[in-house]
């Protein structure tokens, strides 16, 4: 019979009976204890600056996690492995930040979520729980998203997607224009607000899965493997909250059918609504330079923030 290389570890480790760790605190406790040691946490000595376009409410530091833990002995390996995989969300800019080394010949690095799935080992990709995409609309619509829609397959339980201020193609414009904010997972190329009032508040499956196509952002949604869940986070200056609002109302219709049969994400019925204040100017993070504090007088904006939810459900 073959085993696993995993199993055959099982069977050289020492149980360790004589820890109190194994022998006497229950195995699901003992799990959570190690979640906690190995999920990331922020590091106070690597702040994020306030005026850069991925600080936001809980990413205000950069992340640290500490894989001691793993190095103990081989029964705490064995069971601790795939933690640091499975607990923690794996982030990924496309584009406009994040804070990551960057040479000054590329000032707008592309997600390389391929060169880090293919990293993983089989075990560690089933153990992928969460994968966040800040996104501009731009990438998710037009010619940057289809170059590398190829690229868009990996495994992962939760999808979370952040739209933010400067990520919609209208943001620069006038409250009062009629450059609004649109947006619609089916639609290839820009969506105009008034292409997206255009469609059915409430479309039939037929007609979405007629449209949603690998060159759209909602086919290669329905591309991942092991999907879930899939959470949008919609932000924009609260000036134009109306606006955003129009896109909500549309999205409370919006379904996913997934690759695999009879299974579609479907919006949870509940939304959840904040808000934030930050500055109004913020900066990319293409090139280290050496700056000054930032200034506490520096103008600020709003922002107005939803937060909506797709979960998996059966035809």
């Amino acid at each position: 019979m073959h085993l696993q290389a995993g199993q055959t570890e099982a069977m050289t480790a020492n149980h360790q009976d004589q820890s109190p760790l194994f022998s006497r605190i229950p195995a699901e406790i003992r799990l959570h204890i190690f979640e906690l040691a190995l999920t990331s946490f922020d590091d106070p000595t690597k702040p994020y600056r306030a005026d850069r376009k991925f600080y936001r409410p809980g990413y205000h530091y950069h992340q640290k996690i500490d894989c001691t833990l793993l190095r103990t002995c081989k029964l705490i390996y064995l069971e601790t492995r795939l933690l640091p995989v499975s607990v923690n969300e794996h982030m990924f800019w496309l584009w406009k930040g994040g804070p990551l080394p960057i040479t000054t010949q590329q000032n707008r690095p592309r997600a390389r979520w391929k060169e880090w799935y293919e990293s993983l080992n089989d075990d560690q990709k089933q153990a992928v729980q969460t994968v966040h995409m800040f996104t501009q609309q731009y990438y998710l619509e037009g010619f940057g998203f289809r170059f590398m829609a190829d690229l868009f397959q990996f495994r992962t339980a939760r999808l979370h997607m952040t739209i933010r201020h400067q990520d919609w193609w209208s943001w620069e414009s006038p409250a009062e224009s009629s450059d609004k904010l649109g947006v619609c997972p089916w639609r290839e190329d820009r969506t105009s607000c008034q292409q997206m009032l255009a469609e059915p508040e409430r479309p039939s499956m037929e007609y979405i899965k007629e449209r949603m196509t690998n060159s759209t952002w909602g086919g290669q949604v329905c591309k991942v493997q092991g999907l879930k869940a899939l959470k949008i986070e919609f932000e924009i200056d609260e000036v134009k909250k109306l606006q955003l609002k129009a896109v909500v109302e549309r999205a409370k219709g919006w379904k996913f059918p997934l690759v695999w049969k009879g299974v579609f994400l479907e919006w949870t019925g509940t939304l959840k609504e904040s808000a934030w204040e930050g500055l109004r100017d913020l900066k990319d993070d293409s090139v280290a330079l050496r700056e000054k504090p930032v200034r506490k007088d520096l103008p600020k904006r709003r922002y107005y923030v939803v937060t909506m939810t797709w979960k998996a459900t059966s035809f």
